[in-house]
């Protein structure tokens, strides 16, 4: 075999050269496992010195050879990684020898078809994998999807959610995921079948507390009791109904929001709020925040109600979700301002109540000391 190798050295051409590089190639990679770091040091040397002359069969050999060896120069793991991406693949996939900045270098500079075999790597940071969502096509995202060996990112599944409600394949594999988020799985509920529902169902509830799943419950047995009465659309007529059932408004408002009835939220709480239902309507869809608070706040609404509310306005009025965050948030913290000025104004009563007390208490004495 060296003879051999000598001989195609010393001729030189293009095809004896090509003809060397499959040779070494053969040679070193039959036992790779027992070559030192020396031995490929020299190897990748060598071979980088006649890889343009190589065939593609002798490439795709060598490169399936060396996917899962540890030891090879990052020199020759690279260049391979740049072929080709049928010759690349096999690195790209599951060489041990990329850092997760090689990928995300690779994930700038290769072509989705690249993409593809990195998408399958088992150790795939979040960066990495949030980089080949933003940037890869529909087979990368289906890759991802379905790669159940890493662990995605709150960005990356909301991305593929996104990409799911059209592609049934990344909708399929999503549902089957182990790292889904409660958020993610009531997202994907309605884009799925029946088998997967209960799947996504068992994760939410798994992931509530049991005042929550109570609540969940409740709702549920609402809805039983209410039957048809909760199909009237006259709020001044479903609302006594409601209570005669048990219901608080938080309830009533949770129900009608989950058959959409948008609308009639707004005229319960206008109802509820003691506001007219023009001037409400004309506060939600033109966004005045003080007045919409202000009346739910009247209407007794918990946060968590509220916030059912402001997801249901972004949605009917077709507002991106993340406007409605500000409205959460400012919502809690007027509660918590009626909350202080009414321990204030109770405080205040208090105080004036025994100043009472004690102008009272001075008199009487006062008037038992002149007697």
């Amino acid at each position: 075999m060296s003879v051999t190798l000598l001989k195609l050295a010393e001729e030189g051409t293009d095809s004896a050269r090509a003809a060397l590089f499959g040779e070494l190639c053969r040679l070193v990679t039959d036992d790779l496992d027992q070559r030192t770091t020396p031995e490929l040091t020299i190897f990748a040397e060598v071979t980088l010195k006649l890889y343009s002359d190589a065939t593609a069969d002798d490439r795709v050999r060598l490169a399936q050879k060396l996917s899962n060896c540890p030891d090879i120069p990052d020199t020759l793991a690279k260049k391979i990684a740049e072929d080709d991406a049928p010759i690349a693949s096999p690195l790209l996939a599951s060489s041990p020898v990329f850092s997760q900045e090689d990928l995300l270098q690779f994930i700038q500079e290769l072509s989705n078809a690249h993409l593809q075999a990195i998408a399958h790597r088992p150790d795939l940071s979040s960066e990495v994998s949030d980089a080949l969502a933003q940037k890869g096509d529909t087979p990368i995202h289906r890759i991802l999807a379905g790669n159940r060996e890493i662990r995605l990112s709150r960005d990356a599944m909301v991305c593929l959610v996104r990409l799911a409600a059209e592609d049934s394949k990344v909708r399929d594999s999503l549902s089957h995921r182990s790292d889904l988020t409660p958020a993610i799985c009531q997202q994907l509920l309605p884009m799925v079948n029946e088998d997967a529902k209960k799947r996504l169902t068992s994760i939410i509830q798994g992931a509530l507390s049991q005042e929550q799943l109570d609540q969940i419950a409740k709702i549920k047995n609402l809805r039983r009791e209410l039957g048809h009465a909760l199909d009237n659309n006259d709020m001044s007529l479903l609302w006594p109904d409601a209570q005669r059932a048990g219901a608080t408004p938080d309830e009533l408002v949770t129900l009608l929001l989950q058959d959409q009835r948008f609308n009639h939220v707004v005229e319960l709480m206008s109802l509820r709020g003691r506001i007219a239902q023009k001037a409400f309507k004309d506060a939600v869809f033109n966004g005045k925040l003080q007045t919409v608070m202000r009346t739910a706040a009247r209407c007794g609404l918990q946060p968590q109600t509220f916030s059912l509310f402001v997801k249901a306005r972004c949605t009917h009025l077709r507002i991106p979700a993340k406007k409605g965050s500000s409205w959460i948030g400012a919502y809690a913290a007027h509660l918590k301002e009626l909350e202080a000025s009414k321990e204030s104004r109770c405080s205040d009563f208090q105080a004036n109540r025994k100043g009472r007390k004690s102008e009272a208490s001075a008199t009487v004495s006062s008037r038992l000391a002149f007697a």
